[in-house]
């Protein structure tokens, strides 16, 4: 009887497509209804598009049955009612409600807590022993045994249980030997000697497999083609990783000419430039601009060299110059060296100084020439969000100390600051996003001049304020954006920006607030930003004659 039932099901597995363009329904039932019931609490797929589709889902059945334990059970009769509608029972005879595994010593530890043990074996039902083996398997596998095979031998059946060995074959434990980089021949060579530090005969599993894919996901200069393989031979694990050349740099600008009053030129404009591995040695240079043509210029120049002679030691030296209109002109030089814990996190020691000039040598207590210098150290932390394309940075913190002295025609101080920026997207849904940052520095002195003092305010500080317009010694603030993505490459946002400084040389303590909107359009070539702010204190009201519009487009190539 039974193998007319197999023949019957081969026949609508060869001749199933004739009736592929009508649905077709399956009911099936057990010899009596307590089994009807447990085959309905189970559940099977009743409509179906084709025969063969009905021979798939009895086996699939079959398969959920056994794993319940029913081992014997069998397909006794099978009826079409007419064209479309087929009737199939079952006999799922006796269920095997529990097993008695022997375990042995050997592999003890990787038998799960809530299951005890009794002589070396392990009682359980017979439903969770699927569970028990995929927990072995896997926990090999954390151990680095990767081909790890986990089965039931010598199994005999009694009429409610069943009695057998754990088996596992764990062939030889995986270490990862290399990592092979494919797609990219100009890969720098320090970013992959590290890699390798970082990763090579560690214990290979899935998780190391996913740290890979993560590490490299953190280079902006590169994105990964697909996820990385792996090649095992008799005696190595090799990782294989496919790259190639991404667009990490980004250009923002514009030059404008107009004359003064005397009828001389003046070149006003704003150049942000960001240049990330041009040189194919995993080299950041950036370089930023701006003029309003009459009261500020700004100048920064900055080098990043990681993984130097192909250690894990860095460089970073920066230049800046700023001048405030007639008054006076900073230059400070920054000088560092890091040590990459990964990409993403690094430690500095550096030397940093500062030569001030007094432009119409005023020399009064306010404003002087002076030189500083400080020892700094620095921490600096990057993570970032590879899903998300508007907003790929979803963490940035960067704190920097200093202690160091200051001599100036006033007199001689030391001096001690701390400086922290940092940043945060955190996600609501996939639609809502809340940006917070927060811009801080304090600085500790004995006496305070004007032009020592931390610049703050614009677009990237609290907005509705003109660029640099603002200066403390201490500054604390709070950055929020609420950002709703209307599409994945729109998004409207608002600005809620708090803030409080302190003036020692003005003796001013002020709050300030940022309120504002703004869109952004991500294009194939960069992105555009329009923000509209308004910036108060508490001595001055809001007002849309003080509104200002800051608009970017970060190009990228």
């Amino acid at each position: 009887m039974r193998l007319k039932k197999i023949f019957f099901l081969i026949f609508l597995s060869l001749f199933g497509g004739k009736t592929a363009a009508q649905n077709l329904y399956l009911k099936i039932s057990g010899s009596n209804d307590s089994e009807t019931k447990i085959i309905d609490s189970i559940g099977y797929e009743k409509k179906h598009k084709s025969l063969k589709s009905i021979t798939e889902e009895n086996i699939l059945l079959t398969e959920k049955l056994n794993k319940k334990g029913y081992l014997d059970c069998k397909i006794v009769e099978t009826h079409k009612v007419n064209d479309s509608v087929f009737t199939h029972k079952y006999q799922l005879e006796n269920r095997i409600k529990y097993a008695r595994i022997y375990i042995g010593i050997n592999f003890q530890e990787f038998i799960p807590e809530n299951f005890s043990f009794k002589n070396d074996s392990v009682t359980l039902p017979f439903e969770e022993i699927e569970f028990l083996l995929n927990t072995v398997t896997r926990q090999l596998e954390n151990k680095g045994f990767a081909m790890t095979k986990a089965k039931l031998s010598s199994i005999e059946k009694q009429p409610h249980f069943i009695t057998a060995s754990l088996s596992v074959n764990t062939e030889i434990k995986r270490s990862i030997n290399n990592i092979v980089i494919n797609g990219y021949p100009k890969f720098p060579e320090g970013h992959k000697k590290n890699i390798l530090r970082l990763h090579k005969n560690k214990t290979f599993n899935q998780k190391s497999l996913e740290k890979i894919y993560t590490d490299f996901e953190k280079y902006r200069f590169v994105k990964q083609q697909k996820y990385p393989e792996i090649l095992f031979t008799k005696d190595s694990t090799k990782i294989y990783v496919y790259l190639e050349k991404a667009k990490p740099n980004s250009f923002d600008g514009y030059l404008g000419f107009t004359n003064d009053e005397k009828d001389k030129l003046v070149v006003s404009g704003y150049l942000d430039l960001i240049l990330n591995n041009i040189l194919n040695s995993g080299e950041k240079i950036a370089l930023y601009w701006k003029s309003d043509g009459q009261d500020q210029k700004t100048f920064n120049l900055s080098l990043e060299l990681p993984y130097l002679f192909k250690s894990p030691f860095g460089m970073k030296a920066d230049l800046n110059i700023f001048k405030q209109d007639s008054t006076f002109q900073n230059t400070r030089t920054n000088l560092e060296i890091g040590y990459y814990f990964n990409y993403n996190t690094r430690i500095y020691l550096g030397y940093q100084s500062t030569e001030s000039s007094d432009i119409q040598n005023i020399n009064s207590t306010t404003i002087n020439d002076f030189e500083s210098t400080f020892l700094t150290s620095s921490l600096e932390f990057t993570n970032f969000n590879n899903t998300d394309f508007l907003f790929p940075e979803k963490t940035n913190i960067n704190l920097k100390v200093g202690n160091g002295k200051r001599n100036a025609n006033s007199g001689n101080d030391n001096q001690f600051f701390i400086s922290l920026l940092a940043k945060h997207n955190f996600y609501l849904n996939p639609k809502n996003i809340i940006q917070v940052k927060t811009q801080n520095f304090y600085l500790k002195s004995n006496r305070y001049i004007t032009n020592e003092l931390y610049r703050f305010g614009g677009i990237n500080s609290v907005r509705g304020f003109n660029e640099n317009s603002l200066q403390a010694n201490t500054i604390t603030t709070l950055l929020t954006e609420y950002r709703y993505i209307a599409t994945s490459n729109l998004y409207v946002h608002t600005i809620l920006d708090y803030g409080y400084f302190n003036d020692t040389t003005t003796n001013t303590k002020e709050n300030l607030l940022g309120l504002g909107f703004g869109f952004g359009l991500l294009t194939k070539n960069g992105l555009f930003n329009i923000i509209y702010a308004n910036g108060s204190t508490k001595n001055q009201d809001a007002k849309l004659s003080n509104s200002i519009v800051h608009i970017s487009f970060k190009a990228n190539f």
